[in-house]
């Protein structure tokens, strides 16, 4: 293993702006009014037939077999919750993977993902790894995090800590602010900012988490991976691996969480500081969201800075954007795809250095049976129910994406 910058195997800038047809689709679904969405032809949307102009840009390039979904599923699960009972399954399906004909490496699994898999995929990310202080989270730079204490039971499951057994307003478990780390040493540096208010656990969970990072850290500031290892969850590499094996070598060493409420969207980047190529799956959970992807081409824009705003039609932080750019997409040179929960977008080839965002989350779209999330956790026990039953309804406004890609070749 090399971790050396002389390693890297692609010579992306990570710090290049994004050309003006992406940006020009991240500003119009970003923008457009909900009713215009629902009608429109060019928003790739398996939730309804496909139109005839649809099939012919993505064409099946192969099937995941029911088989190989149950026991990838079945052997995660065991994973999980080695002490319990496997839940139910669904009937498991045939996975049809489709690929557009003219991005090579842009392909998109839907419903890969049965419900129970979406259901404990969730549990294990938010209740165990957000849980764990050696994955990231984006307040740490300014707050103290009161992490849950271990269980005396290593091989306990997820449930057993978790920020969900907290009350949702207690004195006892507030984040609080750091201090700051400069202060003024002359009368003309500029005074320091006013101290942030503390956060109770609902103002945190429900409004504050945007991210968490899994497995090798990525250090948001420098755009780049720290030589320290920290280990992905066994389980979830596990997962990702036997899915899409033998087809695609995919060995999660990072994955990036971004939580979503439903006006917060992702302006245009893309992910060029791996030293790996092999491909990146992106699997969403809980509410429906729009994904837009340009072709594998160098900036030449403004790049967009809002990060949460207004998705339904206000555009609040896409107003930032340069003033050149106009809200109006070219499906010619950018692809727009509506996905769900269960499904998974698999970036290789030239479409993994591609750029692209996630210019709107459709709020009041997550499935009805992780809708109620933190209720229905597997394995949880009485007392876990009993703390969970008070957060019911947290993944009903919500949106999950979490990326996995392999760092080092």
């Amino acid at each position: 293993m090399d971790f050396s910058s002389e390693a890297k195997s692609h010579h992306h800038d990570t710090h290049a702006l994004p050309p003006i047809p992406i940006q020009e689709a991240y500003l119009h679904y970003n923008k457009v009014k909900r009713a215009e969405l629902e009608q429109d032809d060019d928003l790739l949307y398996f939730g309804r037939e496909l139109s005839e102009k649809q099939r012919d840009i993505w064409r099946p390039a192969g099937t995941i077999s029911a088989s190989v979904i149950e026991n990838a599923c079945n052997d995660y699960c065991k994973a999980a919750l080695p002490d319990h009972d496997l839940p139910s399954q669904t009937d498991f399906k045939d996975a049809t993977i489709y690929e557009h004909k003219d991005i090579p490496g842009l392909q998109i699994v839907p419903g890969i993902l049965p419900m129970e898999t979406q259901i404990l995929f969730t549990s294990q990310l938010l209740h165990r790894d957000l849980a764990d202080p050696k994955h990231k989270i984006n307040l740490e730079a300014d707050y103290h995090i009161p992490y849950p204490p271990p269980t005396s039971k290593p091989q306990c499951p997820a449930p057993s800590r978790s920020f969900f057994s907290y009350p949702q307003s207690t004195p006892s478990q507030l984040l609080h602010p750091k201090a700051p780390t400069t202060t003024p040493t002359t009368a003309a540096d500029p005074p320091p900012p006013p101290p942030k208010p503390p956060l109770n656990m609902a103002q945190f969970l429900a409004s504050k988490l945007r991210w968490l990072t899994l497995g090798e850290q990525y250090d948001w500031p420098t755009r780049s991976y720290g030589v320290t290892r920290t280990p992905f969850p066994r389980d979830l590499a596990a997962l990702v691996a036997a899915l899409f094996r033998p087809r695609h070598d995919i060995r999660p060493e990072s994955g990036v969480v971004l939580v979503y409420s439903g006006k917060d969207y992702m302006p245009v980047h893309r992910d060029v500081s791996e030293f790996c190529q092999r491909p990146l799956a992106s699997f969403s959970l809980g509410c429906e969201g729009v994904f837009v992807i340009g072709r594998a081409e160098e900036g030449g824009g403004a790049a967009g800075e809002a990060e949460h705003g207004d998705g339904d039609g206000d555009g609040g932080g896409a107003r930032r954007q340069s003033q050149s750019v106009k809200a109006r997409p070219r499906p010619d040179r950018t692809v727009a795809i509506r996905v769900r929960s269960g499904d998974c977008v698999l970036l290789s080839g030239e479409a993994r250095w591609a750029w692209h965002a996630m210019p709107r989350t459709i709020a009041g779209t997550c499935p009805e049976p992780l809708a109620v999330w933190p209720v229905g956790t597997p394995g949880a026990g009485e007392a876990e129910r009993r703390a969970y039953a008070k957060w019911k309804g947290y993944m009903g406004t919500k949106r999950i994406n979490i990326s996995c890609r392999q760092v080092w070749d």
